[in-house]
């Protein structure tokens, strides 16, 4: 999941269909044509495990999510509003985080890039 933009800590959404639409909005305006979002693109049929340890807070800032079910596909869509909903709380006093990707960490574990 790189070339995929959103900010972090600024909205839950209530529905997947509005956090789609305005994921879509966002990427079209930021990046128009050269963005590779794409919310129905299947990523895995595995659930995934998705961490980050935040050095600009408290030591014991982390997250540490689990996304998915055994044997469903798994979308960028799906993944994308999980870590924004699940999130909230972590990034929304700050100063905007800028997804920027997963990094492949081993397993099923894929550490959450962040930029500022």
């Amino acid at each position: 999941m790189k070339q995929v933009y959103w900010a972090l800590g600024s909205v839950v959404h209530a529905t997947y269909a509005a956090f789609i639409a305005e994921v879509t909005q966002y990427n079209n305006m930021i990046s128009p044509g050269r963005h590779e979002w794409n919310p129905d693109q299947i990523i895995t049929t595995k659930p995934i495990r998705v961490v980050y340890e935040a050095l600009w807070k408290d030591e014991d800032d982390t997250i540490d999510l689990n996304i998915g079910t055994p044997d469903t596909p798994l979308t960028m869509g799906q993944i994308l509003f999980a870590i924004n909903n699940e999130t909230y709380d972590f990034f929304k006093e700050t100063s905007p985080h800028y997804f920027e990707g997963l990094a492949f960490k081993g397993g099923n574990t894929y550490e959450l890039v962040i930029g500022s």
